[in-house]
């Protein structure tokens, strides 16, 4: 009988494991879909700002100092807090025409070995060097250079939180093709 036990504890610990990746999983979707709806709301207020500065600017002839540099963030916070959606969304950029010839199999193995190879030491490396570049920037209490000169060390502090998103998901995407290959669905 030790031999059942010892069996039973494994698919016990496999069980956990498979529960445990669902529900990772699970959480990467929903975060990304939360904050990639919100993160698109940020268009309202970026077209606000960009109409506001126009008519200040061509009407009664007296531009803001800050709707630039304003829509700046807004449109950069957008696009970095909008990645990790878009790639739940597979909307990220791919070679479609090559990868849609390919059996469902093999194109589930290339996603697997580009994740591997390009998406997760690259996303780390860019989410640990943004949190580098944050932390710096918020010992140092960074301001903008321009005349408005608002503080830059928030407006930096989205990247890590972008690229962290961005890193989840992909190993949300990860876990669900590994998944495939073993055709289990999570």
């Amino acid at each position: 009988m030790p031999g059942a036990t010892g069996h039973f504890l494994i698919n016990i610990r496999g069980e956990k494991m498979k529960n445990f990746l669902r529900k990772f999983v699970k959480f990467a979707d929903k975060l990304n879909i939360i904050i990639g709806v919100w993160a698109s709301y940020l268009v309202l207020v970026l077209t606000f700002v960009v109409v506001y500065e126009v008519i200040r600017r061509k009407i009664f002839n007296s531009p803001t100092s800050w709707a630039f540099e304003f829509s700046t963030f807004l449109y950069g916070g957008m696009f970095i807090l909008g990645a990790g959606y878009t790639y739940y969304q597979d909307m990220h950029v791919s070679i479609d025409v090559i990868e849609e010839r390919l059996p469902e199999k093999v194109r589930t193995w290339l996603r697997i070995i580009t994740f591997l190879i390009f998406f997760l030491p690259f996303v780390s490396g860019i989410f640990y060097a943004s949190i580098t570049y944050t932390l710096d920037s918020w010992r140092t209490h960074e301001h903008s250079w321009s005349a408005w000169a608002p503080p830059i060390y928030i407006y930096k502090t989205v990247m890590p939180v972008g690229f962290f998103l961005l890193l989840i998901e992909g190993i949300a995407k990860f876990i669900k093709d590994i998944f495939k290959l073993k055709g289990e669905e999570l």
